[in-house]
C-alpha cells in the first residue's frame, strides 16, 4: 500500500469517526451548538410556565435561559442582560441552594 493511499484511508476513517460521534451525541440529546439565536427582553413573566437555564459549555459559550409559555407551550430564549431576567436567574439559583 502506498503512503498516499494510507494517508487517504486515515483521513476517510477520521471523517467517518467524527460523523458517527456527532450522530451519537445528537442521538443522546446533546446539542452541538447554541440553542438561542434570538432572545426576548420584553417582560413576559406572567406568561411563563417553566424556565430552564443552560450554562456555558464546550458547544456554546453563552448562558442560555429558555422559558416555556403557559398557554402555547412555545419555548422562548430570554435575554440574560434584561433586568427582569436577571431577577429570574437569581430566584432560580436561590431555589437550587
Amino acid at each position: 500500500m502506498s503512503i498516499r493511499m494510507s494517508a487517504s484511508l486515515v483521513v476517510v476513517l477520521l471523517a467517518l469517526l467524527t460523523i458517527t460521534e456527532e450522530m451519537s451525541l445528537r442521538g443522546m440529546g446533546a446539542d452541538l451548538r447554541c440553542r438561542c439565536i434570538e432572545t426576548e427582553s420584553r417582560r413576559i413573566g406572567k406568561l411563563i410556565k417553566k424556565v430552564e437555564m443552560f450554562p456555558p459549555s464546550s458547544h456554546c459559550r453563552d448562558t442560555e435561559i429558555i422559558a416555556t409559555l403557559s398557554k402555547s407551550g412555545q419555548e422562548i430564549c430570554l435575554d440574560v442582560s434584561a433586568p427582569w431576567v436577571k431577577k429570574v436567574i437569581e430566584k432560580m439559583l436561590a431555589n437550587n441552594k
